[in-house]
């Protein structure tokens, strides 16, 4: 049931991903700097309540937490498309609704990562973690596609309803399963030390705090590069809604293969040459974005292979970080770990967003983007020096015994 689910709501988030800033770009038509304050405030939950939700996942059951946040976020886009149709939306109301959506996305995603473990349990973690990022990227290969032809046909907003119904199927998915879940023993006493824990927990165990260091060097200069390559797209390449959706495609067909070849690649590589050689792969290909040439038939098969291997790296990488961090953590301490981890890592993408959509307007689209990507490159260096290169197998990373004691690593 959560495969069946997630591979729905995986479909309609692609389609949210380009219908709602093209929503803004085209019918409000919002400029680059207006585009980063739209991505910045979908993101900005991440960075004000991840903390506070990691100590409610780790008190709470987690199935019930996905529901909530599914529901929430297919009423937030349901009333996108009730007010763009009406004729009443604006800036002014996109915005906060957008910070909605991104509070539903901080639930689910913090609910998700742990849950995840007690469902498969971990000898099985890192096959199933590869299958169901395989999953959700695979019905995602369509989805810019699709996203792009459904907003040429009706219009930006209307796609957005179809995102509304996959988490709608997603609700209905997760709250017929039945597998057991019971309710955490350790009662909520001490929010604030048990905050403290998780950060605690990250900064102090070599492992995660490497791994936190490459995921936010990564995801703000990437959400720089993707704020500004929609505007760019629209205004100085010139490709219509459909193009920009076909060249989006290849970030999905890449991101399936990542997920595929993970377990395979680990066997034959090892983990830490597979993760420095799939971090080098996404910040190498992002050049292709900046100096593809505009008006040409090679413009958009360029895009497609640049985001294609971006995404194939970024899956790759994504897998193993995801297993080691689920792997060296504690069970009752997964969603307190994830929500310090993703405060860090996530928490930096409005800044990328606002950054990229300032720095676009000011020296101008094109060079804005070649900035973003030269900055990118910091990321090869943070996993150049993390001890994640000198494991073999997810079997040689050793799990933290006592959140007192985070200092060994491996």
């Amino acid at each position: 049931m959560l495969w069946i689910g997630q591979g729905f709501a995986a479909l309609g988030t692609q389609i949210t991903t380009l219908a709602l800033p093209l929503t803004a770009i085209l019918i409000l038509h919002a400029q680059a700097d207006a585009v980063g304050i739209l991505n910045a405030l979908q993101w900005l939950p991440f960075l004000l309540l991840s903390l506070f939700v990691g100590v409610i996942v780790d008190h709470r059951r987690r199935r019930p937490l996905l529901i909530l946040a599914d529901a929430v976020r297919a009423i937030v886009l349901g009333g996108i498309v009730v007010l763009a149709e009406s004729h009443r939306l604006s800036l002014s109301t996109l915005w906060p609704l957008v910070f909605l959506f991104g509070c539903g996305a901080v639930v689910f995603d913090l609910a998700y990562f742990a849950y995840v473990p007690g469902l498969v349990g971990l000898p099985s973690l890192l096959g199933s973690n590869s299958r169901l990022q395989a999953t959700t990227t695979g019905a995602q290969i369509g989805g810019p596609a699709i996203a792009g032809i459904l907003i040429q046909m009706l219009s930006a907003p209307m796609a957005l309803l179809l995102n509304a119904l996959s988490f709608l199927v997603s609700v209905g998915t997760v709250a017929t399963m039945r597998t057991p879940e019971p309710v955490p023993k350790v009662s909520l006493t001490r929010p604030w030390t048990e905050l403290r824990q998780g950060l605690r927990l990250v900064f102090g165990n070599r492992l995660l705090r490497s791994l936190v260091a490459v995921s936010t060097s990564y995801n703000v200069f990437n959400e720089w590069v993707l704020t500004l390559y929609l505007v760019y797209a629209v205004h100085t390449l010139h490709l219509s809604p459909a193009l920009i959706g076909l060249s989006l495609s290849g970030a999905t067909i890449g991101a399936f293969l990542g997920a595929m070849v993970a377990q395979t690649a680990v066997k034959h590589y090892g983990l830490g040459l597979s993760f420095l050689a799939a971090v080098a792969i996404e910040c190498v290909a992002a050049l292709i974005v900046p100096i593809a040439p505009p008006d040409t038939p090679m413009t958009v098969p360029l895009l497609v292979g640049a985001f294609g291997l971006m995404d194939f790296g970024a899956s790759l990488s994504g897998v193993i970080a995801v297993s080691v961090r689920q792997t060296v953590t504690p069970n009752h301490l997964l969603g307190r770990m994830t929500a310090s981890y993703r405060t860090i890592s996530y928490g930096v993408i409005p800044l990328g967003a606002a950054m990229g959509g300032w720095i676009g307007q000011w020296v101008g689209l094109r060079l804005g983007l070649l900035i973003g990507v030269i900055a990118l490159f910091t990321t090869i260096f943070w996993a150049m020096v993390s001890p994640i290169v000198q494991l073999r197998q997810i079997d040689d990373v050793q799990p933290i015994a006592d959140v007192r004691s985070t200092k060994a690593s491996i």
